[in-house]
């Protein structure tokens, strides 16, 4: 049987497909099997675009989607003179068929945060439908609910975490069956959990409280729902991070969300060694850099999956039924690498290799005498599909300062790890694709790469410069992967999107089926995961939503 995240019946067959009701699809896990969608297009050639449309201004959150409606949302309009912070939303309704805007309504919140910020700013939650309602999220403080006409039914506000504004918060609202499960500070905490945030859940239909987690939620983490071997319904979710989130004991949990059960701890894993791989005198007490709860925390009946940086960056595999650690595999030693060379323009082949030993290549990563590679998994940017855990590495930065030295690393590759065997695999992808009218195309490969933040209207809307890079050495908080039958597509903030054969028996060459762009190299911006319904691909980019499909001569 199973239980729809978007409906309040089960059902017993799944369908062929289904909308796409919430920024992880119809069933939570970012994962779905329907009509075939394009695996190639761009912007820049108007290649498999079925239209597109200007937005009013930039924002980050992903497109929900039912029938032949649309929705987002953006920051308020801007005008010469504004602040680059806000706390002030605009949430769209589109038309799915011809991207025409329908409707847009505003939201306001406390506390402002920077626009287009790399790491998640007032716009990033996407929204939630059931079908005859949607629910808009601001990061700032409040959340609505509208029906598909635009009629406002609920307001509520809420108070945000943030230092000093609602920054770095990954979570994805989610609706299961009347309940929208957002993550927001207690209302009452003891001192002693003082800006501690928490799973919530809210009642769709008034906005009301219906239950607080047991155990707190750190607002970086990106929780994934799904069920357990016997059946019940729940969350994964984690604690722990950098800039001293409060919540402890860093770790995992898994909350249930049976009738009865809302908000009950399943098991909860507890961190419980040192940066030197030694035990904690108190277990849960450590967080970054060695534990962080910054990625999508995917799960399935069997396993939950985790990663580890210290002593050594490591892969960790857990049993989904009772949060035993099962198994731990190094993401140095014994791997496979596939290099570019930019000498040769090709990949050089390394087999069973220890990264400490391997040097770059890459212009952009070149190591000190002293340093060696340091693998960080990029924050958010995994999936774990088809027996292997796919992960993006995040490049040229040295956010794990524990010994030994080095820069983050492989260069600018997509990985996995094979679950059964442990084996693991980096291969060096392009950072960017460089199209132009009658001219071949030319990848990019190791080159820093830097955009513009510009709005539709030509204004530049980024309040910091950190966001005109090319988001691998920051490192950015990119949309999370999403499959669909079985081929993993997932983007930089440069708005490149590499689509990923999850089955691919090598990841190679062959593996990587295509790199795809949401307009010109260096004048694209887009920390957002692909939507998809019925084999159209919606997505976006700071200044517009984008249809994406196979284009025929009679394509409307």
């Amino acid at each position: 049987m199973k239980l729809s995240l978007t409906v309040t019946v089960c059902l017993l067959v799944a369908p062929i497909f289904a909308e796409w009701p919430q920024a992880a699809g119809p069933d939570g896990n970012w994962q779905i099997h329907g009509p075939d969608a394009a695996v190639q297009w761009s912007v820049a050639r108007d290649q498999n675009i079925l239209w597109r449309t200007a937005l009013p201004n930039g924002g980050q959150s992903g497109i929900a989607v039912w029938g032949d409606r649309l929705f987002l949302t953006t920051f308020d309009v801007f005008k010469a003179g504004d602040s680059l912070f806000s706390s002030t939303i605009l949430g769209h309704c589109l038309d799915a068929r011809t991207g025409k805007l329908l409707w847009s309504v505003k939201l306001h919140g406390p506390t402002e945060s920077p626009m287009l910020y790399a790491y998640s700013d007032s716009t990033s939650p996407t929204p939630v439908t059931d079908g005859k309602h949607v629910w808009f999220t601001n990061n700032s403080g409040e959340m609505g609910c509208w029906d598909f006409a635009g009629k406002e039914v609920w307001r509520r506000s809420f108070t945000p975490w943030g230092k000093p504004y609602p920054f770095n918060k990954q979570h994805e609202p989610m609706l299961f069956g009347d309940t929208i499960i957002n993550v927001e500070p207690a209302d009452k905490t003891p001192p002693e959990k003082s800006g501690w945030n928490y799973l919530r859940g809210i009642d769709k239909n008034t906005g009301k409280t219906r239950w607080i987690a047991d155990d707190g939620t750190t607002t970086y983490c990106t929780s994934v729902f799904g069920h357990t071997a016997k059946g019940e319904p729940a969350v994964l979710t984690g604690r722990g991070g950098h800039h001293d989130v409060p919540e402890r004991p860093v770790g995992l949990s898994l909350i249930s969300l049976a009738p009865g059960s809302e908000g009950k701890t399943l098991w909860r894993f507890v961190a419980d060694i040192d940066n030197n791989g030694q035990p904690l005198a108190e277990p849960g007490s450590l967080a970054a850099p060695t534990w962080q709860a910054l990625w999508t925390l995917h799960w399935d009946v069997k396993h939950a999956y985790w990663f580890k940086l210290n002593p050594e960056e490591s892969h960790l595999v857990f049993d989904s039924s009772t949060g035993k650690l099962l198994s731990e595999q190094s993401l140095i030693r014994g791997v496979d690498y596939r290099q570019w060379d930019p000498a040769t323009k090709q990949h050089i082949v390394h087999t069973n290799v220890n990264l400490r030993d391997m040097r770059e290549l890459a212009p952009r990563n070149v190591l000190k005498p002293q340093e060696v590679i340091r693998v960080l998994p990029a924050w958010h940017a995994n999936i774990v599909i088809n027996g292997y855990h796919y992960f993006l590495t995040s490049t040229a930065h040295r956010r794990n300062s524990h010994p030994p030295k080095g820069r983050g690393g492989p260069s600018h590759c997509i990985a996995r790890v094979n679950i059964a065997t442990g084996k693991v695999e980096y291969f060096e992808v392009p950072v960017t694709v460089i199209r132009k009218p009658d001219m071949p195309d030319e990848l990019v490969y190791g080159i820093a790469q830097r955009t513009t933040t510009l709005n539709s209207a030509g204004q530049d809307v980024a309040a910091e410069d950190r966001s005109r890079t090319d988001g691998w050495e920051i490192p950015a908080f990119w949309g999370s992967p999403v499959a669909i039958n079985d081929k993993i597509y997932v983007t930089t903030m440069i708005g490149i999107t590499y689509v990923i054969d999850s089955k691919a028996p090598v990841l190679d060459a062959s593996a990587l089926l295509s790199v795809n762009d949401l307009g010109p190299s260096s004048e694209t911006w887009s920390l957002n995961s692909i939507s998809y319904d019925a084999g159209r691909i919606y997505h976006r980019s700071l200044k517009e939503v984008i249809c994406i499909g196979k284009k025929t001569p009679n394509a409307k």
